[in-house]
Parts: structure tokens; C-alpha cells; sequence
């Protein structure tokens, strides 16, 4: 079987061969060509040395870069295009879950396959032979659709527990099924992830909320344990009922069944996946028995926020994503001026993913309430996106008026009058645009200095 591969591979392979030495493009990439997708990254095996690497291809005039000379690894650029070349190893205890402790480099191909996490992964093509190593039945499991671990599932995730997440993240970008004992493997050590820096846990997440499979990856990571240990609060609304006709659903169940409903935008899904997080510290029931989760909104804003610092997201998407919980609970009979304040709160640029995390929640409700409403939350999306087209976003800074004009009017000193006036007149000018006046604002502070009970001299 011959494998069509970039020229500045095959030119890399061809160089290593000259010098009497293997080379094998080996990983992710052998898997990706075999599935019919284009790799991002390629990667070469070989018996050479990382310094007999080095000096193959900088006497060839080639850049090379010592990326991680320690394990063996050295990346070449040919032609600009980067190669990841690295000797056949075998590695000792892993001592921070992560990196091994001690690297030895061995003569053959298949032992170093040996040391890898999954089969589809532990495959390697010898292109000037057009000869595949497949020593753990790699090609057999990506035709059958399987995620399975090379040789010992515990053995692999104790090396490095990230694994297990990897795992389902193959699952979910591939649409493939974790093999029996690969899958009891992750449950047996889940708690393994709690040693795996945050970032780390972060990036195999976000890759997995954005694969083509994602509902099969939130199914794995819950069923394994694994969402659980990675947010824990998420385990409150395990089968929490919600005790109300609108649910149908427990609090976890609902996410989930909501998460269906989003598109692929790591903000939104984030934001739906953490919508209700506060349900279940939020009950309460009223005399008819229903259930009841009054400020959950608020609650799960503040707990969202947390979460994603633990989990090291940026600043931004923290921000933005508390912002879709908080908001999320829209008000379909608001009037205007109701909308005018939620865009300003909300902000221009984040209404429609806020529109698209609400409908994904309504849509997980019972079938009678989606049937009841879906009229209604139409005509709100259609009046709220009418206002953003024909009006200009309005913020505290575009009154007519400022904390100067506050200072000069009570002819007072700076202090939290002025925001409070202000505030409450921004309020005024959002029920009516009109308002925006010097001639309407001004006269307005000394009374409502006078309402808020100010005792200052006027």
C-alpha cells in the first residue's frame, strides 16, 4: 500500500535513508491519511541519534531546532515546511504524570510503537519501502471504528492520565467507540485526572466540545467519571429532579439534552453546559409542590466564573460566557426599553449567542412548553434584533451629561452620588432614547439627589 505524502516528508525520509538510517512517518498522521483527512503535523521516526539527526540535515542546509533534544526530539524545516523528527525510544516511570523520568533510545520501530497510547495511534509507514509497521492492529481498529489503549489500559493512563481524556477526545473528533477494556480502564483510574495541570484538562475539553461528535464525548466523560472530577459542580444536578411540568428532564440531563441543540462555538457550548450549574443549590419548592430555583441565573454566573479560572481560560472567555449565564434566562413579554437595558448589559456583539444558548435551554424543556412558547421567543428574537438594526447601542458613556455636570449641579465633592445619579438617569434615557438631552438631564440630578435622600447642601 503506497501512501501519498508532502514532498518535504518524503525529501526528510529520503535524507535519513541516504545516511543508511530508518524512517517511519509515525502517529496522528498515519491515521489521519488512512481516514481520508490531511494531517496538521507530521512526525518521523528513526534509529539515527538526535545529534546524527542534527548533523544530517544542517549539512543538507536545512534549519534544524533542538525542540526537545532531552526525549530525543529535533524539528526541521524543509522549505519552511516543519518536520518533527525523533529517535526510536522507550521511557521509564513517568514521575509528574506527564514526562518520563528516563528516555532510552532502542534500534527498532516496534518498540518504540510500543510506548504509545492507542493502537490507531501506534501506527508507522516506511514510504522509500512503502512498508507499514502495525504491530498492535492500529489499521484494523480505525476500520472497525475502536479506541483502544496499547497493551495495559491502566498501565498506559497511569504513565499519563491525560490519556483517558484524549481518549474520549478521539472518540468525539472521530466518531469511534472506546473498546471495553480501554473504557473500564478510565473509569478504574478517572481520579488520575486530578494530577494533570489545568491547562492541559482545558485543551483536550475545549477540543472536545468543538469535535463533530460532541454529544458522544459528553456522554463518555460523564459515564466515565471523568466531567465529574473535572467540574465537580456539574454532580450536583446528577439526577436531580426538577419537580415543575416545563422539565422534563433532571437538572444534568437537561444540559446535556441542551447541549444538542448548539452550534459549534466553544463560548456557547461552555455557556450551556454550565447554564444551570446553581439549579441544584437554588431549590426550593412552593405549596403546589413545584420545584423552584429563584437567582439560579445569578448564582451560576459567579460559579461559571470560577470554574473556567480553575480551568485557566482567558480572561475574555470567562467574561463572556458569565455573561451567557447570567443572561440567560430572558423575559419574553420585556418591552423596549427592557431590551435596550439587555443589550446594554449584555453587549451589541454577544446578543445572538446569547439568543442561540437561550433557545438551546427552551428547546430542552417538555414538548408541551417548546410548543406553548416557540411563537412567542420568535417575535422577541425578531423585536430585539429589530431594535440593534435601527438603534445605536447606548452605554453609560453617551449621556448627555457626566459626573462633571453632577459635581456642578449639587456642588459637591466626588463620591457614590454621582454613580448612583448617573446610573438612574441612564436608566430614564434607556426607557426613552429622547431623553438624551442636556435640557432633560440636567435638572433631573438635584431631584433625584432629593429621591435617593441626599443630604448634601444644595
Amino acid at each position: 500500500m503506497r501512501i501519498a505524502l508532502p514532498k518535504e516528508v518524503v525529501t526528510a525520509c529520503h535524507l535519513l535513508a541516504e545516511h543508511h538510517k530508518q524512517a517511519f512517518v509515525v502517529g496522528g498522521g498515519i491515521r489521519d491519511l488512512i481516514l481520508g483527512s490531511f494531517p496538521q503535523d507530521w512526525d518521523l521516526a528513526t534509529d539515527a541519534r538526535p545529534q546524527e539527526v542534527e548533523e544530517i540535515f544542517t549539512r543538507a542546509g536545512f534549519k534544524v531546532i533542538p525542540t526537545g533534544i532531552r526525549f530525543g526530539t529535533v524539528t526541521v524545516f524543509i522549505s519552511g515546511f516543519p518536520v518533527e523528527i525523533t529517535t526510536f525510544r522507550v521511557e521509564s516511570s513517568y514521575h509528574d504524570f506527564r514526562r518520563p523520568s528516563k528516555v532510552y533510545f532502542v534500534e527498532g520501530i516496534e518498540e518504540d510503537l510500543a510506548r504509545r497510547d492507542f493502537t490507531i495511534n501506534a501506527l508507522a509507514y516506511d514510504p522509500i519501502r512503502s512498508v507499514f509497521c502495525d504491530p498492535f492492529d492500529g489499521r484494523r481498529d480505525l476500520l472497525k471504528g475502536i479506541i483502544r489503549a496499547v497493551g495495559d489500559p491502566e498501565e498506559r493512563f497511569s504513565e499519563d492520565p491525560l490519556r483517558m481524556m484524549r481518549g474520549v477526545r478521539l472518540a468525539a473528533e472521530l466518531g469511534f467507540h472506546l473498546e471495553d477494556r480501554t473504557k473500564h480502564g478510565i473509569v478504574r483510574n478517572a481520579e488520575l485526572i486530578c494530577r494533570v495541570s489545568a491547562e492541559r484538562i482545558r485543551d483536550e475539553l475545549s477540543r472536545t466540545l468543538l469535535a463533530l461528535h460532541f454529544m458522544k464525548g459528553l456522554q463518555l466523560l460523564t459515564s466515565t467519571g471523568l466531567l465529574f472530577l473535572i467540574i465537580p459542580e456539574l454532580r450536583e444536578g446528577w439526577l436531580f429532579s426538577q419537580y415543575h411540568p416545563s422539565h422534563q428532564y433532571p437538572v444534568l440531563e437537561h444540559t446535556l439534552e441542551a447541549m444538542r441543540y448548539t452550534p459549534s462555538s466553544l463560548e456557547v457550548r461552555l455557556a450551556v453546559l454550565l447554564h444551570d450549574i446553581a439549579k441544584p443549590r437554588c431549590f426550593s419548592r412552593g405549596e403546589d409542590g413545584r420545584g423552584h430555583f429563584y437567582g439560579h441565573e445569578k448564582m451560576g454566573a459567579r460559579m461559571a466564573e470560577q470554574i473556567l479560572r480553575r480551568l485557566r481560560y482567558n480572561t475574555q472567555m470567562i467574561k463572556r460566557v458569565s455573561v451567557l449565564v447570567r443572561e440567560h434566562m430572558l423575559d419574553l413579554k420585556m418591552g423596549p426599553a427592557g431590551m435596550r437595558r439587555l443589550i446594554a448589559r449584555v453587549g451589541r456583539d454577544l446578543i445572538e449567542e446569547l439568543l442561540v444558548v437561550r433557545e438551546a435551554d427552551f428547546l430542552a424543556h417538555s414538548r408541551e412548553l417548546v410548543l406553548r412558547y416557540l411563537v412567542d421567543f420568535e417575535q422577541f428574537c425578531e423585536k430585539l434584533r429589530k431594535i440593534i438594526r435601527e438603534e445605536n447601542t447606548f452605554e453609560m458613556r453617551d449621556l448627555a451629561i457626566d459626573g462633571t455636570d453632577v459635581l456642578a449641579v449639587l456642588g459637591c465633592r466626588p463620591g457614590p452620588i454621582v454613580g448612583r445619579i448617573l446610573k438612574k438617569l441612564w436608566n430614564e434615557v434607556l426607557d426613552d432614547p429622547a431623553r438624551n438631552t442636556r435640557e432633560y438631564l440636567l435638572p433631573r440630578i438635584r431631584e433625584i439627589a432629593e429621591e435617593l435622600g441626599w443630604k448634601g447642601d444644595f
